[in-house]
């Protein structure tokens, strides 16, 4: 009897893409830090909290009082350039640009650190890494 293998495909983007999906919510605080690098606290519809921190990026709108008091209604990558586009509420995007990779050893352009426990970091170079946050490292 031949034994017939059956190739699958997992579209290891839509793993991404699914946690990432789970971004939707208040934006109940929005800070710069140093150095220069933008945090947020997202409160989804179930009253857990998600912080997102920009880490070698830039994003628009600069000024985090723009952001304060919006809703993220969805988030999207766009793969060719690595920008993170985020729909919020009163028709305003929030966008997040990767700064160019320089080195090998560059930190991530953004990390989404979720309710359960769970760390997204994305870049540099379309990169990304999904896993707990206390042992990725």
């Amino acid at each position: 009897m031949e034994t017939e293998l059956i190739s699958t495909t997992i579209d290891r983007n839509r793993i991404f893409l699914d946690a990432l999906a789970g971004f939707r919510g208040s934006i109940v605080d929005a800070r710069i830090a140093y150095p220069e690098v933008l945090h947020l606290d997202v409160q989804d519809e179930a009253g857990k909290l998600w912080q997102f921190a920009t880490q070698d990026a830039s994003w628009s709108p600069s000024d985090p009082d723009a952001l304060r008091g919006k809703s993220i209604l969805g988030a999207d990558v766009n793969w060719d350039t690595g920008d993170l586009q985020c729909e919020l509420t009163g028709g305003i995007a929030f966008t997040v640009i990767p700064a160019p990779q320089e080195a090998p050893d560059d930190p991530p352009n953004w990390e989404l650190f979720m309710p359960d426990g769970q760390l997204l970091d994305f870049g540099p170079g379309g990169r990304w890494r999904l896993g707990d946050a206390n042992t990725l490292d």
